[in-house]
């Protein structure tokens, strides 16, 4: 008998070459997908963790009465949030918001957080990735009915690119958070993904995101 040389012929090294496109096509399409689900959990943590101190029961009778983001700033105003500890600030920070992020905010400006402040109106933009509920307007108010019907308090906020191409990471006034997508929201996804129209405030189509703010 004759011994094979060795090496692979040309019809086994095709095969191995349509193996590798096979595995980078699916590395291609799982990784991404496997990232974005790893940032909408962390992001759901954050609102999660919000959205339970708002709805603690020792300020349930009292929410804080701002717009937007300085409504999620007031946990800081109130104290419930010891930004003494630099690790408890990740919390405002969306992972999917390449912008407004915690390496760039310093805990100095997070000091300059308080009530009054909040109450003047004062723009604290760049110390959260996320909106929040219009509890100063009566329009929006946080009432027993609406506690009730348990509304959206926060949200990722529509400043910038989109924090996640296909919904938005969402909290409720009975302390639980979601992923919630566009359709579910009643509205097509924005076109433009790095610079989306205005979703959130008096530039949105459905009520439950009418009640909620960026500014």
């Amino acid at each position: 008998m004759q011994r094979r040389e060795a090496g692979f012929t040309f019809i086994e090294i095709l095969v191995v070459m349509g193996i590798i496109v096979v595995l980078m096509g699916m590395v291609a399409v799982i990784v991404p997908r496997a990232q974005e689900k790893a940032k909408q959990t962390e992001s759901i943590n954050n609102v999660r963790n919000m959205a339970i101190i708002f709805s603690e029961r020792s300020i349930r009778k009292h929410w804080p009465p701002y717009d937007g983001k300085n409504f999620v700033l007031s946990l800081v105003a109130l104290k419930l949030v010891d930004i003494r500890n630099r690790d408890n600030l990740a919390i405002f920070f969306s992972p999917g918001d390449e912008v407004i992020t915690l390496e760039k905010a310093t805990p100095e400006r997070f000091r300059d957080v308080t009530k009054q402040a909040l109450k003047s109106g004062q723009d604290f933009h760049e110390l959260t990735s996320y909106a929040g509920r219009r509890n100063a307007d009566r329009d929006y108010l946080i009432t027993a009915d609406r506690m009730k019907m348990v509304v959206p308090i926060v949200c990722d906020d529509d400043d910038g690119a989109l924090h996640h191409p296909d919904g938005l990471v969402m909290g409720f006034t009975d302390g639980a958070a979601k992923f919630v997508d566009w359709e579910d929201l009643d509205i097509a996804a924005p076109e433009d993904p790095n610079d989306p129209l205005p979703f959130l405030g008096d530039d949105a189509e459905t009520d439950k995101l009418r009640a909620l703010s960026s500014d």
